[in-house]
């Protein structure tokens, strides 16, 4: 067993793999006759070094010099000659200017002695690899759970990075990487490169998993962040383990009302079970001319009355002072937990209220004023279709091409139209001073994607779907005699003039209480205007409340006369078709079809069913509250 010691100076020739090697080093070795030897040396090399990846290269020398040597306890007897050796190894690359080094190297003493060992090393840099690559500020943000799909390309925070090297410094990364909650780190890449002395910040991501939803208190992690660059082809790196603060998974800030989105969870299987078991059961219960999801706005506000909601203030940051100030920290609850606890302030009810629509394919939207937010319904009604859909005038937003209906639903005891009413109130005296916001969930889900509880929650009970129907039924008709009541005054008004007017006005509000569930008062007003007149509406419409009444054999007499009037108009065509579907005269049917395609392309498609000619196309199998939604009525 032997040792030594080894000083050099390497030098790297530019844009090559070749090196240039000075140095002199010092061998100790015993020998057999219980005494040893020393020798020193001093020496010229060359040599060939290859970087693979980011910190280790490998490299072989060859060198060639001359040494003297002797004997330690004989320094008498020495020997002066040239020698001969080889090394080669690893360098393990730690930061810009310092590396390890192992392997092997050969010596041989020419006339004395030769050997081989291995051989540990380091090497520091001194020529353009002086410096370090300095992170002077680090400013990393609390992160809210409820958002970890945001942070994917959002930054949770950003650093300042200043280069103290001597030469540029090239790709340019940083990366973040929060062990507890992320599976792997997220990189961020600074394009360019950094000179000497320049400073650049660079923004930092996190791809949080749905681990971090499971924080119901605030807590602190370490973050690690490790910048790395390039200079000369080989790869160093730098870090900093930070503390950061992770909320707890309801915390929210309403710097941006569009966040509440993000606790929308219209796909959480109890949000969905509960939203559309009412909202199915119910409209196969209706059959007035209320619009579809007005319908279902109607029965879910219904429902969570009798599911036993309360609204209750939270007590620790009320929506009122919360909404005021964007740094204050706000508790939101998920859907699910609102259903569970049965109690939530406005923001909660709210959220849960928009789920519950969204689940059943309606979109809502968050309508927020000076320390309060509730909701808003998208009938998808067109606004110059409002007034025959018979929504209210003013009770009614406008966005988006559509008619929004204002929902105060912290408003529940009252009923839906009480809570309808008050929305609009409180909507038209906020947006006319210019303090109302109006925030469609599906367009906040862009930014703020939605976020639903992992793991099982006990199953939600819905409640009695017959108690929902009556309650509905109540709303439905207090909602029907608000909504008809000025046309009907209106029309009834007009009902006593003579002529075309009167005769027109008779029709109207005949199409009126036939669309509201009224046929008694319909047909009685169709069929006193044919006894004065062969009147083509009234016609048209006396056999459409025959159809919706499924009298098919009557419908189709008064279509037959309608026809005789009006043999070319499409709805005639339309429902001559319908008629003799229903009554399996399906050549009939199918030759009034083709007339009404040739005619009206467009309103053809839309009960393509009846082209087919045969009962497998028919609509037999449809139901009847299907068949009562397809009739136009004829309305002047």
């Amino acid at each position: 067993m032997g040792g030594g010691a080894d000083l050099g100076l390497n030098y790297a020739l530019p844009g090559t793999p070749l090196t240039l090697d000075f140095g002199i080093d010092y061998s100790y070795s015993p020998d057999k006759a219980s005494d040893s030897l020393s020798m020193a040396a001093g020496r010229l090399g060359v040599g060939l070094q290859l970087t693979f990846g980011p910190s280790v290269s490998v490299f072989a020398k060859a060198r060639g010099g001359y040494y003297y040597a002797a004997m330690n306890n004989n320094l008498g007897s020495n020997a002066m000659n040239p020698y001969v050796g080889g090394l080669a190894g690893f360098q393990f690359a730690l930061a810009p200017t310092f590396r390890l080094m192992v392997g092997a190297q050969y010596k041989y003493y020419l006339g004395l002695w030769q050997g081989a060992g291995a051989v540990l090393g380091a090497s520091i840099a001194l020529g353009n690899l002086g410096g370090s690559m300095d992170i002077p500020t680090i400013d990393l943000k609390p992160a809210f759970p409820v958002f970890y799909k945001y942070y994917d390309d959002h930054p949770i925070g950003k650093l300042t990075i200043k280069s103290g090297l001597k030469v540029a410094a090239s790709d340019l990364q940083a990366r973040v990487n929060i062990k507890q909650f992320m599976d792997a780190p997220k990189t961020e890449n600074l394009p360019g490169t950094l000179a000497p002395g320049a400073s650049r910040d660079i923004d930092l991501y996190a791809l949080f998993t749905d681990k971090v939803l499971s924080l119901t208190e605030g807590t602190k992690v370490a973050a690690e962040i490790t910048i790395s660059y390039t200079i000369d082809g080989r790869r160093y790196e730098s870090g900093s383990v930070e503390t950061m603060s992770v909320m707890g998974r309801n915390a929210m800030t309403w710097d941006d009302n569009r966040k509440a989105a993000a606790f929308v969870a219209a796909k959480d299987p109890q949000v969905l079970g509960f939203s559309r078991g009412i909202t199915s059961f119910v409209r196969s219960k209706e059959a007035r001319a209320i619009n579809d999801k007005l319908v279902a706005a109607m029965a879910l506000h219904e429902a969570l009355d009798l599911y036993g909601l309360n609204y209750t203030p939270n007590p620790v940051t009320p929506y009122t002072e919360a909404s005021k100030r964007t740094d204050v920290i706000d508790f939101l609850q998920f859907p699910i937990e609102t259903l569970k606890y049965r109690a939530g302030d406005c923001s909660d009810i709210s959220i849960l209220y928009a789920s519950l629509l969204q689940a059943a394919g309606i979109d809502a939207a968050f309508i927020t004023v000076p320390g309060h937010i509730f909701v808003a319904v998208d009938t998808g009604i067109a606004p110059d279709k409002a007034g025959s859909a018979l929504l209210p005038e003013g009770m009614y937003i406008v966005r988006n091409g559509t008619a929004w209906v204002p929902v105060e639903i912290t408003m529940r005891r009252a009923g839906f139209l009480k809570a309808w009413q008050l929305g609009a109130k409180e909507w038209t005296e906020n947006s006319g001073a210019g303090q109302a916001g109006f925030w469609p969930v599906k367009e906040a889900w862009a930014a703020y994607a939605p976020v639903g509880l992992p793991g099982d929650e006990p199953v939600i009970a819905l409640p009695a779907l017959d108690q929902v129907v009556a309650r509905y039924q109540v709303e439905a008709s207090k909602y029907l005699s608000e909504a008809i009541g000025p046309q009907v005054a209106r029309l009834q008004a007009q009902t006593g003039t003579s002529g075309a007017t009167g005769f027109a006005a008779m029709n109207s509000l005949g199409v009126l209480y036939a669309k509201t569930g009224q046929p008694d008062k319909a047909s009685e007003l169709f069929r006193k205007v044919l006894a004065s007149k062969s009147y083509m509406p009234a016609i048209l419409n006396m056999g459409n409340l025959l159809f919706t009444q499924g009298d098919w054999k009557g419908s189709l007499q008064y279509f037959n006369q309608a026809a005789e009037l009006d043999p070319k108009n499409d709805h005639v065509l339309l429902s001559l078709a319908k008629a003799n579907q229903e009554l399996q005269n399906y050549d009939d049917a199918k030759k009034n079809y083709d007339r009404l395609k040739g005619l009206n392309p467009g309103l053809a498609a839309q009960y393509a069913y009846l082209g087919g000619g045969g009962a497998d196309q028919g609509s037999r199998a449809t139901d009847v509250a299907t068949e009562r939604s397809s009739v136009i009525w004829e309305d002047d």
